[in-house]
C-alpha cells in the first residue's frame, strides 16, 4: 500500500463511527480507534492494560479467532458473535463483534481486524416489542408510552398512511408536532428514487413473503434528505391491521462509506494518469501535424480544420472524464442512464492505459440502447475498477472482452481477461476488508465495487480458471427507455 493510500484508509479507521481494533494473535490490542474507547468506557492509556471485563472480551475474540483455519475452511470469515459487556459504570452492553483474519500479500496471517457494534438498543427493542405485541389490545396506551421512550424512530402506518410517530421520529424528520405527520402518505416521506423499493416490499407482504429489513432515502419536512435503516413488522393498532417500522439514522455511516469510495476514486484517477497522457498525446500530435500543413499550404483546407476540431473534442472528453472521477459528489440522484453510452465512455478513457500494456479492449455489445436507473459516476467507477483489475492481471499483452447481454428485466455485463486467474480460495476471499492479491492493492476496490452494484439493485459473479483468465459479471435491473434522459 502506498503512503497516500495508507493515510486515507488510516483516516477512515481512526474516524469510523463504530469501534475498530487490530488484535494480536496472543489476544492483546495493537491499535484501536476513539470510538472503541468510548464504547468500552476507557481512555486510550487504560486500554494498554485492559481491565478484567475488557480482558474477558479479548479472550473471547482470541478463542473465536483460534478457529481461524476451520472457520476459513467453512467459508466463515469474518466471524460474528454476541458478547455481554459491563462498562466501568456498571452499565450492561450487548456487543456484536466481527473478527477477520488479516493476511499479507503471501497469505500469511498478520493479526485480527475486529469491529464492535453496540446492539444494546436493538436487543432491548426486540424484547420490548415482542412483549408489547402480546398484550397490545389490552395495553395500547402503555405500548405507546414505551415507543415514546425509545431512542430510535418508530412509525406506525396503515395502508401506507402514517398513524403514529414517536418523539424520535418527529425529531428525525424535523416535525414540530404529531399533527404534522398524521395522515401523510409514506410516498411523501420516502424519496421518489426509492419508490420501487417501497412498492416491492408491499407486494412481498401481500404475497405472503417476509418483508425483512430495508434502507430508505427520506425527505424531511425542512427539505433535508437522510438515509435510514430499519425493519417493519405487522401489528394490530386501534383494532386494525397496521405496520410498525423501527428505523435508525445512518446518514453519517453513509458519509463514511462515501469517503471510502472517494478515496478509492482518487487512487484510480492517479493510476490512470499515464494512460490518459498517452491518450492525449496522440490527438496533440495530429493537431500539431495539421497545423504545420496549414502553415505551409497556400490555401485553406476545411478537412484539416474538421480533423483538428474532432481531436480537440476528444481531448476535452478525456479531461472531463478524469475530472468526474476526482470531483467529490455531494448529491445522490438516480437517473435513467444509457448503459452502452456509459461503457463506450469508460472504454475510451481506459484505452490509453491499455495501449501502454499492449492490451486491447474489445466490446461486444447490443446495437440498441440499454437503459438502467442509477448514478452515472458511480457506475463508471464500477467498470473502471473491473477493467483496471483485468489489466493488472495481464502482464504479457492480450485482449479484454466486454460482453453485454440483456432482456426485459436485467442486463449482464461481463469483463473477461486472459490473465493469471484465481483459485477458489481467492475468489471466496474477494470483498473482505483489506484482502488483496496485489502487492500495491488496498483490498477495498472490489468491496466498494460490490457495494455500488448492490445499491443499484444488482450483484456481481466471478468465474476464474488459474493461468487462463477471470470473468467478472455485473447483473443489474433494466428499465424502459425514458422520454427524457440526462447523462
Amino acid at each position: 500500500m502506498r503512503p497516500n493510500e495508507f493515510q486515507s484508509f488510516d483516516f477512515a479507521f481512526t474516524h469510523a463511527v463504530i469501534g475498530m481494533a487490530l488484535v494480536s494473535f496472543d489476544g492483546t490490542f495493537l491499535k484501536w480507534n476513539s470510538a472503541l474507547c468510548t464504547l468500552l468506557g476507557y481512555d486510550h492509556n487504560e486500554l494498554l492494560a485492559p481491565s478484567p471485563s475488557v480482558q474477558t472480551l479479548l479472550d473471547q475474540i482470541h478463542e473465536i479467532a483460534e478457529l481461524g483455519e476451520s472457520l476459513s475452511s467453512m467459508n466463515i470469515n469474518p466471524h460474528r458473535f454476541q458478547q455481554d459487556y459491563y462498562q466501568p459504570t456498571g452499565h450492561l452492553l450487548s456487543l456484536e463483534v466481527s473478527v477477520s483474519i488479516i493476511s499479507d500479500g503471501n497469505g500469511a496471517p498478520l493479526y485480527y481486524f475486529t469491529q464492535f457494534e453496540n446492539k444494546t438498543m436493538i436487543r432491548q427493542m426486540e424484547t420490548q416489542l415482542q412483549d408489547a405485541e402480546n398484550s397490545l389490545l389490552e395495553k395500547e396506551n402503555s405500548f405507546l408510552q414505551l415507543l415514546e421512550g425509545l431512542p430510535l424512530t418508530v412509525v406506525i402506518t396503515a395502508n401506507g398512511i402514517v398513524q403514529y410517530a414517536n418523539s424520535a421520529g418527529l425529531q428525525l424528520i424535523h416535525a414540530e408536532s404529531l399533527d404534522q405527520v398524521l395522515g401523510i402518505s409514506t410516498t411523501n416521506i420516502v424519496d421518489l428514487s426509492n419508490y420501487a423499493i417501497l412498492q416491492e416490499r408491499r407486494e412481498r407482504y401481500f404475497s405472503g413473503n417476509t418483508i425483512g429489513s430495508v434502507c430508505y432515502l427520506i425527505n424531511c419536512l425542512n427539505g433535508q434528505q437522510k438515509y435510514v435503516d430499519g425493519f417493519t413488522l405487522p401489528i394490530t393498532f386501534n383494532g386494525n391491521g397496521a405496520f410498525i417500522g423501527i428505523f435508525k439514522d445512518i446518514s453519517q455511516q453513509m458519509l463514511e462509506d462515501e469517503r471510502l469510495i472517494q478515496s478509492e476514486k482518487l487512487s484510480t484517477a492517479g493510476q490512470l494518469a499515464a494512460g490518459i497522457a498517452h491518450e492525449i498525446r496522440n490527438p496533440l500530435t495530429a493537431i500539431n501535424g495539421f497545423m504545420k500543413l496549414i502553415r505551409s499550404s497556400e490555401r485553406m483546407n476545411d478537412k484539416y480544420f474538421f480533423i483538428i476540431e474532432s481531436e480537440l473534442k476528444r481531448i476535452e472528453f478525456i479531461v472531463n472524464e478524469l475530472l468526474v472521477l476526482s470531483k467529490p459528489q455531494t448529491t445522490h440522484v438516480s437517473k435513467p442512464v444509457d448503459l452502452l453510452s456509459l461503457l463506450e465512455q469508460v472504454t475510451t478513457l481506459m484505452n490509453g492505459q491499455a495501449a501502454l500494456k499492449n492490451l486491447k479492449i474489445l466490446p461486444v455489445c447490443a446495437d440498441q440502447s440499454i437503459w438502467i436507473n442509477g448514478e452515472a459516476y458511480q457506475l463508471k467507477q464500477v467498470f473502471i475498477n473491473l477493467l483496471k483489475n483485468a489489466m493488472e492481471a495481464m502482464n504479457s499483452g492480450g485482449n479484454i472482452y466486454i460482453h453485454v447481454l440483456t432482456n426485459e428485466s436485467e442486463t449482464r455485463i461481463s469483463v473477461q481477461d486472459e490473465g493469471c486467474g484465481m483459485t477458489e480460495e481467492q475468489i471466496k476471499a474477494l470483498g473482505k476488508p483489506f484482502y488483496t492479491t496485489k502487492e500495491t492493492g488496498t483490498g477495498l476496490g472490489f468491496m466498494i465495487t460490490q457495494n455500488i452494484v448492490h445499491n443499484h439493485g444488482g450483484w456481481i459473479t466471478v468465474e476464474s480458471i488459474p493461468e487462463q483468465g477471470t470473468t467478472f459479471t455485473v447483473i443489474i435491473p433494466t428499465i424502459l427507455e425514458p422520454e427524457e434522459t440526462v447523462m
